[in-house]
């Protein structure tokens, strides 16, 4: 299956997640299973799935035809070379092409000149004005084609100001050239593009050297990175650089979503050799590039973008088996694409099944409960009036104990929040605020890399230490729940699920790694941390603010727990309740006379069919998303087994 396809698969997939979801929703209301946390997970779960986007990176040297395997991969069916890659044509800056849903198709540019600001990229895209803007007519390719042509933009400015922007480490006189934008983003409505897809188009060393936020967050975040070599030269001395200061560290994270390509092999052919020649020479080429990067032959994709972007405009079918870019294809579409949506199973599913099993569990107890009910009540045709007045006294009993495990149920969960809010203010982020500022102070005394170094060592300590506190209150605050639960096991034979717990172990994770990669890149960046200048800032500003949003991921997902932890325990409470009300119901109805008996009786079966259409509708949902699940047959011997 092309990437088109799987695209279109993927979409289709994530329109039936949706689909699920809104229809377990409506199940809850119907079932009066819906609570407020419920409803609060399952929106985020359904926007989750909306904003969800696969990011496809680039990164490559100078003139080795990235922007032409974009153009090939993606863009062909816009008949002409749509963004520019033709000779002597480079992409200034960084470009992210994506499809803005709620805008008009658009080509947005960054002032080289912010560099010197302290904002973030990410925080400019939430603020058009400060963007050049350009519409796009997607209804004449070659007027975007017109439009793209911004990207290869550059002034010349002095070099002091260079400098200052962060763009030349050395001490150099004159003029120099420089970008003349910083970050681009276009939006327009592609068939790839509008089913999520995000391609990130990164110039050369120099670039990915000289903006902190491009390595150290939109690089890792990428679902896929190619990495574009030419086959006539191999693997050069700025292609290793560019590996060993950058792209290793990817691979490192996701060791399976990278791919190296082998461009222009159409270059390595000429009229003199044969096609056994010609196809001998292009595997030596990758054998020798897998083994410098110490990478598998599979990972390499010998290919022509020119030759695939020309065929495809043509439909020429040889020029495109030629190609071979099917095989680079066919590695985006099967491993990354896959990837993705297990990735997305297992955020949205494991939340909505922990979900769908506690309101299973409450339509089995509720059906346990009526078929018993049922039971009972044909035994009341031959119980006498002084039977029945000690069912009734028994009823009551059961309504004490209701009461109790409702005081109980409050209680345990005023310690429980009081050791939560303790937790919180651990992760509180003005604690986390002061260590890094603590370190930023440390860091602007020297302002070298040393220094860096040291200040990143000193703050990362500092939020360490924190997470071992959130550790040691974690445990405490679990060893309490699960005390909570048992009791409510052992003393009022409520067997509740609880839900999943709060780990910190993934924060200790994130945060080990955010060390890792801000010593790697301080260490190997292509403009040194030699000095105060924004380069420094910016680098400084992107650890901490990375820092800053583990710690507030930490704190959402502490306040989730709180909201979720009790859910089970209150359903089981609530539906305690209900029991108890309809058992009253029908002890009075006993006491009306034989009519008001069998009227009763008769509801009974009519819910307890109810039920069990309920419980099958549940198990329909949940085999939608592929969750096993208890069959209608097995529910039915619950049933039997109660009776």
């Amino acid at each position: 299956m092309n990437l088109d396809a799987q695209l279109r698969s993927y979409d289709l997939w994530k329109q039936s997640m949706t689909e699920s979801i809104q229809a377990y929703q409506h199940w809850l209301d119907k079932a009066s299973l819906t609570d407020t946390e419920t409803e609060l997970m399952l929106i985020k779960n359904l926007r989750l799935i909306e904003k969800d986007t696969i990011t496809i990176a680039f990164a490559a040297e100078f003139s080795r035809g990235k922007t032409e395997l974009i153009n090939a991969l993606f863009f062909s069916s816009a008949g002409i070379r749509l963004l520019p890659s033709s000779p002597g044509r480079t992409t200034m800056c960084p470009t992210e092409l994506f499809y803005d849903r709620k805008a008009a198709p658009y080509l947005r540019l960054l002032d080289i000149e912010t560099r010197v600001s302290d904002i973030s990229i990410e925080d400019y895209k939430k603020d058009p004005k400060h963007w050049a803007h350009f519409a796009l007519d997607c209804d004449s390719p070659e007027k975007m084609q017109d439009s793209f042509l911004q990207l290869l933009k550059t002034k010349t400015v002095p070099a002091r100001r260079a400098k200052e922007l962060g763009l030349v480490s050395e001490d150099i006189e004159g003029d120099v050239t420089i970008p003349m934008w910083r970050h681009a983003l276009v939006s327009f409505p592609h068939p790839l593009l509008e089913k999520g897809l995000t391609v990130l188009d990164t110039p050369g060393l120099n670039a990915l050297g000289s903006e902190p936020e491009l390595t150290l967050s939109m690089l890792p975040n990428a679902q896929a990175m190619i990495f574009v070599l030419a086959a006539d030269t191999g693997v050069t001395q700025s292609d290793m650089a560019m590996w060993k200061q950058h792209l290793q560290g990817y691979r490192r994270k996701h060791p399976h979503s990278l791919a190296v390509v082998l461009n222009k092999i159409d270059t390595m052919n000429d009229e003199l050799m044969s096609d056994k020649e010609w196809a001998e020479s292009i595997h030596k080429q990758t054998l020798e590039t897998a083994r410098l990067l110490n990478l598998d032959e599979q990972a390499i994709f010998p290919l022509s973008a020119k030759q695939a972007l020309i065929g495809n405009i043509k439909k020429n079918e040889q020029m495109i088996s030629s190609s071979r870019l099917t095989g680079l294809e066919n590695f985006l579409s099967d491993r990354i694409l896959s990837s993705q949506k297990e990735i997305l199973q297992h955020k949205v599913i494991d939340d909505v099944v922990e979900s769908m099993r506690i309101a299973d569990n409450a339509i089995t107890s509720r059906l346990q409960h009526v078929v018993s009910l049922t039971s009972e009540l044909n035994g009341f045709y031959s119980k006498s009036e002084a039977a029945t007045a000690e069912l009734l006294l028994e009823t009551r009993k059961e309504q004490t104990v209701y009461k109790q495990n409702l005081t109980h149920l409050q209680t345990s969960q005023h310690i429980f929040y009081t050791q939560i809010a303790d937790l919180l203010e651990v992760v509180n982020t003005r604690r986390v605020s002061y260590l890094i500022e603590e370190g930023r102070e440390q860091m602007s005394k020297s302002w070298t890399s040393v220094g860096i170094r040291q200040g990143m060592q000193t703050s990362f300590k500092g939020l360490h230490e924190l997470l071992k506190e959130t550790l040691s209150t974690t445990q405490a605050s679990i060893k309490l729940l699960d005390a909570i639960y048992k009791r409510f096991k052992d003393e009022h034979n409520l067997d509740a699920e609880q839900a999943e717990r709060f780990d910190v172990t993934g924060y200790q994770l994130r945060l080990n790694k955010l060390l890792r990669d801000g010593l790697e890149f301080s260490s190997s960046s292509a403009v040194a941390l030699t000095e105060q200048n924004a380069l420094t800032k910016r680098f400084v500003d992107t650890i901490g603010s990375q820092a800053m949003s583990i710690f507030e991921q930490a704190q959402t997902d502490i306040n989730r727990w709180k909201s979720m932890a009790f859910a089970s325990l209150i359903r089981e409470v609530s539906e305690q309740k209900k029991m108890m009300d309809s058992k009253l119901e029908s002890l009075r109805d006993v006491s009306a006379g034989k009519n008001k008996l069998d009227e009763k009786i008769a509801n009974n079966k009519v819910l307890e069919a109810e039920l069990l259409e309920r419980l099958e509708q549940l198990q329909q949902m949940m085999e939608k998303i592929k969750v096993p699940t208890m069959t209608l047959g097995e529910r039915k011997c619950v049933s039997e087994e109660v009776i």
